[in-house]
C-alpha cells in the first residue's frame, strides 16, 4: 500500500544505505500532490508528486574506488503509486487542480527554461498526445559553492484508453543531467537512467504485459548530440524528442519493465548535458477495478574525488 510523503532507502544488507534527510512536505494546488525536500550534503532534492505515491530512495554510501582514485556512487530516486483501472475520464480533475508538467517541474525548484524543456518536449506532441491525469518531477542541485553536478526528470501517466473492452494506459519520462568535471572538486555525471516497473495486483499477470515501448532496443547516437524521435502509435498515440549523443542509448524492455540507461561522461557543465527518455503502453486486462502499482525511477552515477 502506498503511504503519502514517507521516503525510504533500500540496498543490501548490513550495508549503509544512501538516505538523503527529508527537510519538509508542502502541499500543492488542492492537496493532490506534495513538494518533498530532501538534504544530501552539499544537494537539495525537490520532488513534486502525487499526494497518495511513495518516494523512494536507492543506493549505497559506500563508494566504488576507481583506477585513478576517483570515487563512483551510484544513485536512484523512485515515485510509486497504486492505480485501480475505470472508465472514468480523471484528465479533468488533473487540469483543474492547476497542475501541468509545466507547473509541477517548476514546483520542483527548475527555471523556467528547463521546466519549458519537459512541458514541451512531452505535453505537446507531434501525434495526438492522449490527456495527462498524473505526473512527478524530481530536481537536484548542488548549491554550495557553487552548482557542480545537476540532474532533473519527469514521469506522466495518461488517461486510459479502452479499444472494446481492453484498457491500454501510457507512460512516458525524461531525464536531464550534467557535471563539471572532477578537476578542481566538481563531480563527473558517468551515466543515467529512466525506468518504468508495474506490479500486477489484480487480475492474473497474463493479462497485463507491455506490448510496446520507444525506444524498444539500444541504440548508438551520432557524432555528436542531435534530437531522436521517441513515439508510441499501436494503440496510443504519443511522440516527443529528447537529445541523443554518441554514446547512446541502453535499452532493456519485458512484459512488465521498461528501462532506458545513457552512458558517457559530461564535465562540461550545463551546455554538456546528457538525457534520457523513453514511452510505453501498458495493456491490462478488461476488468473494472482491476489494479496495480507503476514505480518510476530516474538513477544516475557520478565520480569525484575525495567526496
Amino acid at each position: 500500500m502506498s503511504i503519502a510523503g514517507t521516503a525510504h532507502a533500500t540496498s543490501d544488507v548490513g550495508e549503509e544505505v544512501w538516505s538523503p534527510r527529508q527537510i519538509s512536505t508542502e502541499r500543492l494546488y488542492d492537496g493532490s500532490a506534495l513538494r518533498h525536500r530532501y538534504a544530501d550534503g552539499n544537494s537539495v532534492i525537490t520532488v513534486v508528486a502525487p499526494a497518495d505515491a511513495q518516494v523512494a530512495f536507492s543506493g549505497s554510501m559506500r563508494s566504488t574506488t576507481m583506477a585513478d582514485g576517483r570515487r563512483s556512487y551510484d544513485r536512484a530516486i523512485s515515485v510509486t503509486k497504486r492505480r485501480t483501472l475505470n472508465r472514468l475520464h480523471t484528465a479533468t480533475a488533473y487540469g483543474a487542480a492547476g497542475r501541468s508538467v509545466y507547473s509541477d517541474a517548476l514546483a520542483a525548484g527548475m527555471s523556467q527554461s528547463r521546466a519549458q524543456l519537459y512541458a514541451t518536449s512531452q505535453g505537446k506532441a507531434a501525434l495526438d498526445t492522449p490527456p495527462i491525469t498524473d505526473s512527478w518531477c524530481a530536481y537536484s542541485e548542488d548549491v554550495e559553492p557553487d552548482p557542480k553536478f545537476e540532474w532533473s526528470g519527469c514521469g506522466l501517466y495518461y488517461e486510459v484508453q479502452f479499444a472494446g473492452d481492453t484498457a491500454y494506459a501510457a507512460h512516458s519520462g525524461t531525464a536531464h543531467g550534467w557535471g563539471t568535471g572532477v578537476l578542481g572538486g566538481g563531480k563527473e555525471l558517468q551515466k543515467g537512467y529512466i525506468s518504468t516497473e508495474h506490479t500486477n495486483w489484480n487480475p492474473s499477470p497474463a493479462a497485463f504485459d507491455i506490448v510496446e515501448a520507444s525506444p524498444s532496443s539500444s541504440t548508438n547516437g551520432p557524432s555528436t548530440c542531435t534530437n531522436f524521435n521517441i513515439g508510441l502509435s499501436q494503440f496510443v498515440e504519443l511522440g516527443f524528442s529528447v537529445p541523443l549523443c554518441s554514446d547512446g542509448w541502453d535499452v532493456t524492455w519485458n512484459r512488465t519493465f521498461h528501462k532506458v540507461e545513457w552512458h558517457g561522461d559530461s564535465t562540461g557543465g550545463s551546455s554538456d548535458s546528457r538525457s534520457a527518455g523513453g514511452a510505453h503502453t501498458l495493456r491490462s486486462a478488461p476488468i473494472d477495478g482491476s489494479s496495480w502499482s507503476t514505480s518510476f525511477r530516474i538513477g544516475w552515477t557520478y565520480a569525484c574525488f575525495g567526496c
